[in-house]
């Protein structure tokens, strides 16, 4: 015991040793000159102001390298710091409380050995030096006493804590139990049914069938909630037409963006990789000696032309390839050269000159971006013209007279097709959000437009009339049916002992996770819910398939990969049945010997971050 009282306060020593040089440096200079009231306590045992005050600055400290900028206190409380910071407290005198009950304490021993291996309290020498020692700690404004009392507090809390958590043992029948179900496999055959199988036409239902299909089923075939809007709008686009870009502006703009229209020579090519750079070499002279060609490696590797072709690229992009192939003639094979992928050989398929776009190539498109800014901009001075408009009682109708805004109405559902509004998400958020009792106000969206919406009516989810989904409703219908019609044939294999006579696909060793397109994850869970020799039904897509469990095969974690999965399970298992046993024995602590909050030494704290 002596030896882990030891351990445990050394690591605390260097954990505590860390708060007391950064201590109340942290955040700030906080100046704490409030009496050292308790602001809390578990049972007898009290949190000091002061206690509370260096955890609160330190994990401020924190969390501010954290965020790479420091937080205002007014944001910590708003993120939840100073609760946290409470309640860890409380969580560490809940411990010390039970330690004491216990009778869990440090001798002097474990605490000299502490300072003496502190290199903080150590001087020159590299030995304990006293004056070193009372130095470092009265500048994080503590006294040997109180943090000899620390280390004796927080190693006691270590010993309790250590003593819950280490001594959590998963029972061995329960890995057993484990690793049987994880790496159980299964032996099965699969007998697939389509509805081709049958050489039966397709059903046909009458009136009345496919009329009790539509009620029975009505979920399928109801409208949406359905919100009546009527709206405005006005987008850069609608003004783009009275706007006049002078001549002049358009070649300045034109000079200063004219890197934008340059354009580099590029190169297309033909990437092939290889393996090692031998490979490569011998690729290419066996290309030198006309024994292969660069198509037919291609070919040999089962690739396509588009699947190599890595586009126009600059000299600088193409890497140590660049300056070969900027040489290169066309259809040349070079290499190889190392790349992202490993070394390759190019062929040289298209060059693409330098050039610049004249002005002329692109004066359209100038004269329209300008536009458009300044449409933005135009919509953005009157935006709040249009909003007091609207609050000074004008109606979307009245809006839309007096100014350049568009009256429009849309029956608006959510998850409807993109319209010339609804692929706005800020009119489909408010469009979401309305109600009858909202007046209509200026929203500005996404690309500079602006719109306002007013709820008129709410149409309710309603069935949808047959005539409208006959088609849908018909389609459904059928392949219901066909379902059926082939579960009853697959029953009638099963109960007449024909399946024997059918085409099975044999499946061995499949474990429970051994997904594809034949054992999908809905089979295996069927497949690892039966019994030997017993056979279900199972629906795939629009086929059906007959399932025989053929053998069971209890799991065995007999490959590395396998002990390597139980060891992480049995880890975890362990991990959260130590922390649920942690807060279980906190939580009774904490109820027995009650927790009393002086929230006014708490603020008197705070008053000294703000």
């Amino acid at each position: 015991m002596a030896s882990s009282k030891s351990k445990l306060g050394k690591t605390f020593a260097w954990v505590l040793m860390t708060f007391v040089i950064i201590g109340l440096g942290g955040f700030g200079a906080v100046n704490f000159s409030s009496s050292d009231n308790a602001v809390a306590s578990v049972g007898e045992t009290e949190i000091s102001s002061r206690e509370y005050a260096r955890a609160l600055s330190n994990e401020l400290r924190r969390f501010s390298a954290q965020l790479g900028q420091e937080i205002t206190f007014e944001q910590a409380q708003a993120f939840g710091i100073t609760s946290n910071v409470l309640s860890q407290l409380i969580t560490a005198k809940s411990l010390e409380d039970e330690a004491k009950r216990l009778g869990i304490s440090v001798n002097d021993e474990v605490i000299v050995t502490n300072l003496n291996e502190t290199s903080a309290f150590q001087g020159i020498d590299g030995k304990f030096d006293k004056e070193t020692y009372t130095f470092v700690l009265e500048n994080a404004g503590m006294t040997p006493s109180i943090y000899e009392d620390a280390i004796r507090s927080e190693t006691s809390r270590m010993i309790l804590q250590s003593g819950i958590t280490d001594g959590v043992k998963i029972p061995l029948n329960y890995l057993k139990i484990m690793e049987k179900y994880l790496f159980q496999t299964r032996d099965f055959e699969s007998v697939t049914l389509a509805w081709k199988d049958l050489d039966k036409p397709d059903p046909t239902p009458t009136d009345d069938e496919l009329k009790s299909h539509h009620k029975e089923n009505s979920d399928q075939y109801m409208t949406p909630e359905t919100k009546m809007i009527t709206y405005v709008i006005l987008t850069p686009e609608m003004l783009i037409e009275e706007i006049e870009i002078d001549q002049q502006l358009l070649e300045e703009v034109y000079a200063q963006r004219i890197s934008e229209f340059r354009q580099e020579e590029k190169r297309r090519a033909e990437r092939l990789v290889f393996l090692t750079t031998k490979e490569a070499e011998t690729a290419l002279q066996s290309i030198k000696d006309e024994s292969t060609s660069f198509s037919q490696l291609v070919n040999d590797r089962g690739l396509t032309g588009s699947e190599i072709d890595i586009g126009f690229k600059t000299e600088t992009e193409l890497g140590d390839a660049g300056n070969r192939l900027f040489n290169a003639n066309l259809s040349e094979i070079i290499g190889p050269f190392e790349t992202d992928l490993g070394p390759s050989l190019f062929k040289l398929i298209e060059i693409r000159e330098a050039k610049t776009l004249t002005f002329e190539s692109v004066k359209d498109q100038l004269s329209k971006e300008l536009a458009l800014a300044e449409a933005i901009t135009k919509i953005a001075n009157q935006s709040q013209q249009f909003d007091d408009l609207l609050a000074s009682g004008a109606s979307l109708e009245e809006l839309a007279i007096e100014t350049p805004l568009e009256l429009k109405e849309i029956a608006f559902f959510s998850g409807m097709e993109d319209s010339d509004v609804t692929k706005y998400e800020g009119f489909r958020t408010a469009a979401a959000a309305v109600s009858a009792k909202d007046f209509p106000e200026i929203i500005v969206l996404e690309d500079g437009s602006v719109i306002a919406l007013r709820l008129n009516e709410i149409l309710e989810p309603a069935l949808k009339p047959l005539d409208e989904v006959y088609q849908s409703a018909l389609d459904n219908w059928v392949t219901k049916k066909k379902n059926e019609l082939l579960k009853d044939e697959a029953k009638l294999y099963i109960s007449n002992g024909n399946i024997s006579s059918l085409k099975s696909t044999k499946f061995e060793e499949v474990s429970r996770d051994d997904f594809s397109d034949e054992t999908p994850p809905a089979l295996l869970a069927t497949v690892f819910e039966m019994n030997k020799d017993e056979y279900k039904i199972e629906e795939i897509e629009d086929e059906i398939a007959i399932l025989r469990l053929i053998n069971i095969r209890d799991g065995v974690s007999d490959k590395p990969e396998e002990v390597e999965i139980l060891k992480s399970l049995e880890t975890q298992i362990k991990s959260t049945l130590s922390q649920d046993l942690f807060r279980i024995m906190v939580s009774d602590v904490q109820k027995s010997r009650g927790i009393t909050v002086d929230e006014s030494a708490i603020n008197a704290v705070h008053v000294n971050f703000q």
